[in-house]
């Protein structure tokens, strides 16, 4: 078996010599003019092979130990075959004999003991390029959505809802970083190497596994992994009934504190699952709730199903304040109707548990993106955190909070910075870094930031809008048109986007451009919700003043978003603004926002 390319005369006398064919196990990087032993640093997408070194490493000690057990049986004889029966990677010519004769075993033993001096020779290598690169952090893990084993696809929420548990139970470790879901759940069956995960996440360890699920009894089989490689640090099977999870999650955590050498916080017992079919209904409305968008109506619905169920389901009903938070945020319902669903029943599953860091970090978005009650949003975000500090999407938005309403940029930069390390690909925070950078005048790291949110999440209209009001800031309204257009076949004619690209046609001075998405965006209200702010920022850009403060009047009455923008220096310097922020009715409107003063 050969572990690196050979000259064509060396492998047919290696071949006499030894009277059969060598196998190749692909073990160097390839490229044009270059043939030399693979490095722990190499990417194996740019080898010819695409060679994953840990596997040809494990391929070698088996055909090692296929030469050991040849040696120990040398009288074993090997099916004669026709060439035409015989696998391509043991062709023999007719006529060799297929037992090796016995003073030829000394070669074959001194050929073993070669391949493990070179794979110790590429071990210390790796070790050694290994020391030279920055150090990852010993306390971090991801936790990957663990597979759906149970043979049915409708139990893919089960498996995911599983997963995202037992994170939460992990984020209850003192000293360990705890990559969000956001960010772990985006490697979901792509089967990517596990080192490779690692670096994109910036983990030292991974936890993985899978989950079967037949009616009341569960089948979880977890595994602690080294990033570095691929080493098994800790597996576990748990055959228990679907009663005892909580329980099962609180192994796990605790096998993980212990492994990593960490304390376990000290949360009080978990609550017994009392009714498994709202436990399971709850599974279902998170799994809708993670998707946004149509999935929010079926996540409420069934979180509504889980506390018909429960009464006493306080995770349901923080379920179901969040739903009603991400369905006013993407004018799906009026903005009045979600604040109030959404803080009744974030207010009841803080009754039910008072130490809800979710429930009580919906009323803090609350306060501060609807509300606008800032002094309350400030109390209930750093309540939400002291609770759990890793929770990335409070940390995210406390620093727009810090950004928008107290115009904090260094502050804000800080927590945002928190936020992508703990989930670094949340498109949402790295979006809001940019905004905390453009305010410092650092426009080039805000645009590699805003380019970074939009490759994150190429879906969403927010990174694109935000990066478009950008350039527009920065007297680059043509690049802001190109931005928006471009993409509306990726995000879609949302009100949003007709929204901001009036905006940018009446900055490039182009106003019958601007007029007709103005005209589009009152069409749309003929049919569905549109939010008055969105209305009234496309009445500013084609100059209807009138018009503007009327929706925006009504916006305030109503608790419509979209208010903080405008305590953002960034946001007020575009050149058509400069009559509209002149209006003594902007100032009165200003004045009854009462942002802190800096």
């Amino acid at each position: 078996i050969k572990i690196h390319d050979l000259d064509l005369e060396d492998k047919t006398l290696l071949e006499s010599e030894l009277g059969g064919v060598l196998r190749a196990i692909e073990f160097i990087y390839k490229e044009a003019g270059v043939n030399r032993p693979l490095k722990s640093a190499d990417n194996k997408n740019d080898n010819q092979c695409k060679t994953d070194y840990r596997n040809q490493v494990n391929k070698v000690a088996n055909a090692i130990k296929e030469i050991i057990t040849a040696l120990k049986n040398p009288t074993v004889q090997v099916p004669q075959t026709t060439i035409n029966e015989q696998p391509a990677y043991a062709e023999a010519s007719a006529g060799r004999p297929t037992t090796p004769p016995k003073n030829k075993k000394v070669l074959i033993a001194s050929f073993a003991l070669l391949f493990l001096l070179v794979i110790s020779y590429f071990l210390y290598q790796q070790r050694s390029t290994n020391n030279q690169q920055p150090t990852q952090l010993d306390k971090s893990i991801a936790v990957l959505p663990f597979e759906n084993m149970s043979g049915d696809a409708t139990q893919e929420y089960f498996s995911d809802g599983i997963s995202e548990e037992i994170l939460n139970s992990l984020a209850q470790i003192e000293g360990l970083k705890v990559t969000g879901r956001t960010s772990s759940f985006q490697f979901k069956g792509k089967g990517m190497d596990l080192k490779e995960v690692g670096e994109k996440l910036g983990v030292a360890t991974i936890l993985e596994g899978s989950i079967r699920k037949q009616n009341d009894q569960l089948r979880i089989t977890v595994q602690l992994v080294s990033a570095k490689d691929g080493y098994h640090l800790w597996s576990e099977r748990f055959d228990r009934k679907i009663t005892d999870v909580f329980a099962i999650q609180d192994e796990i955590a605790q096998a993980v504190s212990s492994k990593l050498k960490l304390t376990l916080l000290n949360q009080g017992a978990k609550p017994k699952i009392s009714n498994q079919a709202a436990y399971d209904l709850y599974l279902q409305g998170r799994y809708f709730l993670n998707k946004r968008g149509t999935g929010l109506i079926k996540g409420l619905e069934y979180f509504k199903q889980a506390v018909a169920l429960d009464s006493t389901f306080a995770q349901a009903y923080s379920g179901m304040a969040n739903c009603y938070v991400f369905l006013s945020f993407y004018c799906m319902i009026p903005a009045l109707d979600g604040i109030n669903e959404s803080k009744k029943w974030a207010k009841r599953a803080i009754t039910l548990n008072p130490n809800s860091a979710e429930a009580y970090g919906t009323l803090a978005i609350l306060a501060f993106y609807q509300e606008r009650d800032w002094p309350q949003a400030e109390a209930l975000f750093k309540k939400s955190l002291a609770i759990n500090p890793n929770d990335f999407s409070i940390l995210s938005n406390y620093g727009h909070y810090l950004q928008r309403i107290s115009n904090n940029s260094i502050a804000a930069e800080k927590q945002l910075r928190i936020a992508i390390n703990l989930d670094p690909l949340f498109f949402i925070s790295h979006a809001g870094l940019a905004l905390s950078l453009t305010a410092q005048g650092k426009n080039d790291l805000a645009t590699d930031s805003y380019k970074k949110a939009i490759e994150l999440n190429v879906n969403s209209t927010l990174p694109y809008t935000n990066y478009s009001q950008f350039l527009l800031t920065i007297s680059k309204p043509k690049e802001a048109i190109s931005l928006l257009e471009n993409n509306i076949p990726v995000t879609g004619k949302s009100q949003a986007m007709l929204a901001y690209l009036c905006e940018a046609y009446a900055e490039a001075g182009k106003n019958d451009e601007a007029k007709k998405f103005y005209n589009e965006i009152h069409e749309m209200k003929r049919t569905s919700y549109v939010a008055p702010f969105t209305l009234g920022m496309a009445a500013v850009a084609v100059g209807k003043l009138d018009e503007a403060f009327k929706y925006y009047n009504l916006a305030y009455e109503q608790m419509d978003q979209g208010f903080h923008l405008w305590n953002t220096q960034t946001y007020n310097s575009l050149k058509f603004k400069s009559v509209f922020v002149k209006d003594p009715r902007y100032k009165k409107i200003m004045d009854q926002l009462a942002f802190p003063k800096n």
